[in-house]
Parts: structure tokens; sequence; C-alpha cells
């Protein structure tokens, strides 16, 4: 994604929110105004949290840790693999797996089982089964591959975890806390602020809102691998890690916080990327580089939202 701009984010409907009936009042401070009683939301902090969550996702991808994406909701369905095929970061998009961070052993075992499946099909397995066997076989594999297929290269906890709708995904988040992963969440109106580490308020429910936020996300992501490659980091997919990779080889270990060595993000590391971030805007560093000012006006400004922009949002 090349922009960032206030008229961008309008055009992909990313400023509206949900009506006023269901809004969380934690969001107050992201709210721009309520036009036909649906909220409007503040594009300027938005464009704030994008300008965050990408200096942070640089820096942990630089340090060779890798970010989980979460995104369950069926529209969405197909969104975050193009990041993947992008990024090569791991990811959920069809639904959360209770213990998928807590309780990797046995993840790590279901994974195993996928690859056995999908080694039987190569190997002619399907030819010695009857119709009906042979049936409950593929129902049985595009069932573990749907749900694991995303996370198979996940070897180790991950640096931080971008959830799109944290109301949605509650067992997700409630997990990465419990494992002390940051999380970045793409929040509505109707989400609790409190439960992620960093904001990017938007609409999480359109497809190209969602779609052009984690685009720009992917950015930072890129960009924390170079940085990796450049430092000779060891990739934590890559056979040569130091992480064994899953489903292959011995079981695989629960993952805990490193002791010695690199060790994983905390949260007073995000607390100082932000500052950095807010730092470098005033004095004029990267951030101001990649949001002009001038492309960070208030939106009544460089592009007024009217009555006949803001359609109202469906409750389902």
């Amino acid at each position: 994604m090349s922009d960032l701009s206030v008229q961008a984010l309008i055009d992909a409907g990313a400023h509206i929110g949900c009506r006023v009936g269901r809004w969380n009042p934690k969001m107050a401070p992201y709210i721009l105004e309520s036009r036909n009683r649906i909220h409007i939301i503040d594009l300027q902090q938005t464009i704030r949290g994008l300008l965050r969550a990408k200096h942070f996702l640089k820096q942990i991808v630089a340090e060779g840790n890798d970010v989980l994406l979460v995104g369950t909701k069926l529209q969405l369905s197909g969104e975050l693999s193009k990041i993947n095929v992008t990024t090569g970061m791991p990811y959920v998009e069809d639904r959360w797996i209770g213990g998928t961070l807590t309780n990797y052993e046995v993840i790590g075992s279901r994974i195993a089982y996928l690859e056995e499946l999908e080694s039987q099909e190569a190997e002619g397995h399907l030819e010695s089964l009857t119709k009906k066997e042979a049936a409950r076989f593929m129902r049985e594999k595009r069932k573990v591959f749907r749900n694991l297929n995303g996370i198979r290269s996940m070897n180790r906890i991950p640096g931080a975890m971008i959830v799109i709708d944290p109301k949605t995904e509650m067992k997700a988040v409630a997990e990465a806390k419990k494992m002390g992963v940051p999380v970045i969440g793409i929040i509505d109106t109707d989400g609790d602020p409190d439960v992620c580490d960093l904001i990017i308020p938007a609409n999480d429910d359109a497809i190209r809102s969602v779609a052009m936020i984690m685009s720009y996300l992917a950015d930072g992501i890129l960009a924390g691998k170079e940085i990796r490659a450049e430092k000779g980091v060891a990739d934590p997919q890559d056979a040569g890690s130091d992480a064994q990779p899953v489903g292959k080889g011995a079981p695989v270990p629960r993952p805990r916080a490193a002791k010695g060595g690199r060790r994983r993000p905390s949260r007073q590391d995000l607390v100082a990327a932000n500052q950095q971030v807010e730092i470098k805007s005033i004095a004029g560093g990267d951030a101001t580089e990649e949001a002009p000012a001038a492309e960070v006006a208030p939106v009544t400004e460089e592009a007024p939202v009217t009555e006949a922009a803001t359609p109202e949002k469906s409750e389902d």
C-alpha cells in the first residue's frame, strides 16, 4: 500500500461505525460524531493507530519473531490467506481452536495428523478403500486442513497478534493475554479497546476496509523481514531455525518465554514503540514521512462526511 490518507480510508468505508444503540462507551475517544444514528469513526485516530502498529510490527519481525493473524468472520474469508502469501505469517480464518497458544502440544499432534493424512493420500491410500471409506477419509482431511493449515508453520509462540474484531475473537485475545503476546486490534465502535494493547479504530465488517488496513500492516511486516535478512537473524519458519517444526520428529514443546538469548517483546517494548512513534511524528521523522501532515488533517476539512456517504450499517 503506497499511500495512507483520510480520503482513501473513507473510500474503503473505514469511517462507518455501528449504530448508536450498539456502541461501547469506552470507544468515545475514537468517535468523531454520529450521522443518521450511526457513529462516525475519527480517522485521525485510525491513521495514528496504523502508524504505531506498522512501526511495532516492523520492530518485532526484525528481531526474528512472527505475527499471528486472526479473523474468522465469514465475509473476510480469504483475506488473511492473501496476507499469508505475501508475508508468510501464520493465520487463523476459519475458527479459533481452544489451546492454539496455551496447549500447543495437542495442536502440534493434530498438525502431525494432518501431515499423515496428506502423506497417505499422496501414496495412493484411497485406492485401497471403499467408496464410503474414501469419502469419510477426504471429509476428515478437509476438516483438519481447514482448521490447521494456516498455523502449520507456526513452530513457536508469535511475537504479536493482529486480531480483526476482538469482540468476536474473545478466546484468541484471552489466550494471547495469558501467554503475554501483545494484541493489535482492528476494532469497531461496539468493541472494548481495553482488551487490546494497540488500537486501530475502523470498520471491522467491510471487506475493503479490512483489506486496506491489513495491506498497510503487511508492509510493516515485510519491512521487518528485510531488516531481519540484513541482520542475518534466523527465520523461525526456516528448517535451520533453532525451533523444531511441528509434526516432525519429537513432540513439540509448549511455547514459553525464552530464558536467555533473544527474548519475546513485552508490554514495555510496546509502550516504548508507541512513544518512539509519537516522538518521531513531532520531530518530523519516519512516521511523518509515511503519513504527511496534510493527509492526517481532520476528516471534516479534507473530505467532509455527508449523510449520503454514510449508509446505515446492518446489525447483522
